[in-house]
């Protein structure tokens, strides 16, 4: 197994069903699994976190993106998988433990909004 390997198999997620796209059409052409940036952050901020993450908006076509109202450069519409995901936060001390797993694992881009986090590793693409 090579390291770009290790990078695509997700620990605690399933990388065929939790970033799907919302749309729901059977000719969507958004990616299924998340960039394996994003899914390497994720599991690592998982162990930080010791419960589960739940993804409420991974992947999105297009049309997705624009019916949930997204950013025409939405890290959630990445032609190599998702680079940001929404994860559900619903009360202030989950907040505060998944911001602080999010900041020890290395995370730098999080939104935050009412019920979720938006978690982006997109801005960490161009520093390598």
């Amino acid at each position: 197994m090579t390291a770009r390997d290790d990078l695509a198999r997700l620990r605690h997620f399933d990388p065929d069903t939790e970033f799907r796209c919302g749309c729901g059409r059977s000719e969507c052409p958004a990616p299924v699994r998340p960039h394996r940036l994003l899914g390497l952050y994720l599991d690592k901020t998982r162990d930080l976190y010791g419960q589960p993450i739940i993804v409420t908006s991974g992947n999105r076509c297009d049309f997705w993106n624009s019916e949930q109202g997204g950013e025409q450069d939405s890290e959630h519409a990445f032609a190599d998988g998702c680079v940001g995901a929404d994860v559900r936060c619903r009360t202030s001390r989950d907040r505060a433990l998944l911001l602080d797993a999010l900041r020890q694992a290395g995370v730098t881009r999080v939104g935050l909004y009412p019920g979720h986090l938006h978690v982006g590793v997109g801005d960490m693409l161009d520093a390598g």
